[in-house]
């Protein structure tokens, strides 16, 4: 399955080839174009543009600031992560798999969810790691910095409320973080999260394509990226029964190979001390 921006990556690398390419452009006899300069800074300008545009949708991107994805190790370990909760009846089915593999893991809840489902949240709470998820799903690409401070604010009160927990990680939905989204976040002294896999189970593809999908894509360190719950906006009714189905699948299949179980957190703490010169 294609990814979801696909499109829009390919078209800001298209634009930075374009760009490159103006900047050369030459007549049939072989000299250089008498607008040449003109042409090089427009194909720079350009080159830049679709650079910038890029780096601005993809969940990986550092150019704006530090968004955590994955943890710089050789240790066989790996952070799975859940989107879109706390949802009836995908969450607590998710929370009975995770209870029996005796793993802890990291949940990015929706304000409005929690408002709807606020015993549940508490429930994830009280045995995993907790992230906001902003309040109503929206897209934060093109948002001022209010309204991005906003949907934070208003998840920090619903998760709070209901949990007793105040997050210290954000996940941007769709996974598109711009310069504002990443500033306002640091703001209120948070940390910005990717993933490093993800099953586009959003989707609803069977639970063997989401096993397949994750399995060819973990690596050590890695953060897995699956969905509990629905997106208000595009999903209100969003049927989460395959990515639980394919979940003890996949744990099984990562603890056949060795892998070991973080929350965020945790690996985030094994990146930093990784990272640090003996």
């Amino acid at each position: 399955m294609k990814h979801p921006r696909a499109h829009v990556w390919k078209a800001a690398a298209a634009t930075a080839v374009g760009g490159v390419a103006m900047a050369g452009l030459r007549t049939a006899t072989g000299r250089p174009l008498r607008s040449a300069p003109t042409l090089a800074a427009a194909g720079a300008g350009m080159a830049a543009g679709g650079l910038m545009a890029y780096e601005w949708l993809t969940p990986r991107s550092w150019l704006y600031g530090p968004v955590f994805w994955h943890a710089r190790t050789s240790e066989r370990v790996v952070a799975l992560t859940f989107d879109d909760g706390p949802c009836h009846p995908y969450t607590g089915q998710l929370l009975e798999v995770l209870d029996r593999e005796g793993i802890r893991a990291t949940f990015f809840q929706v304000g409005n969810n929690v408002v709807r489902e606020p015993n549940l949240a508490a429930e994830v709470a009280s045995q995993h790691e907790v992230g906001n998820h902003t309040f109503t799903h929206p897209h934060l690409t093109w948002s001022w910095p209010g309204t991005v401070r906003e949907e934070l604010l208003r998840g920090q009160e619903a998760i709070h409320e209901a949990t007793d927990t105040l997050p210290r990680l954000f996940r941007v939905p769709h996974g598109w973080y711009g310069p504002q989204v990443i500033s306002v976040t640091g703001d209120l002294g948070m940390r910005c999260v990717g993933w490093s896999v993800m099953a586009w189970d959003w989707d609803r593809p069977p639970s063997d394509v989401i096993q397949r999908r994750i399995l060819h894509g973990v690596s050590p360190g890695g953060v897995t990226l699956l969905h509990d719950g629905q997106d208000t906006e595009a999903f209100p009714k969003a049927d989460r029964s395959h990515t639980i189905a394919a979940v003890s699948d996949i744990i099984s299949s990562l603890k056949a190979n060795g892998y070991g179980f973080l929350t965020l957190p945790e690996l985030m703490d094994l990146d930093e001390r990784e990272s640090q010169p003996n």
